[in-house]
């Protein structure tokens, strides 16, 4: 059953406010991308005069096919508060990156997201982490809002649905979830283009990057842990970017046998962020905020300060330590 959520308080909020920034956490998947784009489509359908999209960091190549997306600024022009600022797809602030300040300088803070709440930063919450990803939400606040659903703003929300659920391959895909698929291609979302230009187009780059990270490829003895570790002389080598990381984890995941896989990247400034995917009971979230990082019960994220080796020791360690609980 859909959780109950402020949605007539957020509506309200929206129809007596003029000038919106909304904002996609740093480091931006598809979810968080594919919800901010609809949203903020959706608010200029509304005919509301100010909607802008700020984000730490570029759109990354494989989602520019998203409507609006050539519209998301890295920087913005000081200019006035913003009536409302809505963060997507976020526990807590500092995941606006430099732009933190910004949001918080807003009159009210709204937030759509689907994460365990880490940090009460918003005026109005519309978080359920029953969801399979915040682009769920999202939808309901565009059906709460009586918005049309254009092919383009249901190309935003399927997309954020997708990549989420890995194409509905992942546990947290519900019924729910499949009926707000289902209405969002009926409303002219292409699913099959979708999944094409997520999963399926890859730069040459990236697939090198690929086959030097399965080159580390490693696993505990039992076979229950497997992961792979990318140094910067690997990009450099590749001549690839963070952002075309994307996936790999997937791979480790689904070797036979392996109930948590993870994938460690060094960062330009000698840090090492992770990616954990899990199979079955084990909480990858629990694990990750043991680093301050967090996520959801088979996909989670943190990043260590500390080398490649010593990360990968410590992040197997804590592994078995809850398998073992």
């Amino acid at each position: 059953m859909a959780r109950r959520l402020p949605f007539r308080q957020a509506v309200g909020l929206i129809e007596t406010s003029e000038s919106f920034l909304v904002v996609p956490h740093l480091h931006p998947d598809g979810d968080a991308l594919g919800s901010a784009l609809a949203l903020a489509l959706a608010l200029r359908l509304k005919g509301k005069p100010i909607v802008e999209v700020v984000c730490h960091d570029p759109v990354p190549e494989i989602y520019q096919f998203l409507p609006g997306s050539e519209c998301v600024q890295t920087e913005l022009q000081p200019r006035t508060t913003y009536d409302v600022a809505i963060v997507c797809d976020m526990s807590q602030l500092s995941r606006a990156g430099r732009h933190e300040p910004l949001v918080r300088s807003a009159r009210q803070i709204l937030q759509v997201d689907h994460h365990v709440p880490q940090e009460p930063f918003a005026d109005v919450r519309l978080v359920d982490t029953t969801a399979a990803a915040t682009a769920e939400v999202a939808y309901r606040l565009l059906r709460a809002m009586k918005c049309p659903m254009t092919p383009e703003i249901a190309t935003c929300l399927l997309t954020g649905i997708v990549t989420d659920t890995f194409s509905f391959k992942f546990p947290n895909t519900t019924p729910r979830t499949l009926r707000i698929a289902s209405h969002l291609q009926a409303a002219g979302a292409d699913i099959s283009a979708i999944n094409e230009r997520v999963f399926e187009t890859r730069s040459f780059s990236s697939v090198k990057l690929l086959g030097l990270a399965l080159s580390t490829l490693q696993r505990t003895e039992d076979g229950a842990i497997a992961w792979v570790a990318i140094s910067r002389k690997m990009f450099e080598e590749a001549g690839a970017s963070d952002e075309e990381t994307e996936g790999i984890v997937n791979f480790v995941r689904s070797i036979r046998g392996v109930r948590v896989a993870m994938l460690l990247r060094e960062t330009p400034n000698q840090k090492v962020r992770v990616s954990l995917r899990s199979r079955g009971a084990i909480n990858v979230a629990q694990i990750a905020s043991q680093f301050g990082g967090g996520g959801h019960e088979n996909a989670a994220g943190c990043t260590l300060e500390m080398s490649l080796e010593e990360a990968a020791q410590t992040l197997v360690r804590e592994v078995l330590r809850w398998m073992e609980c």
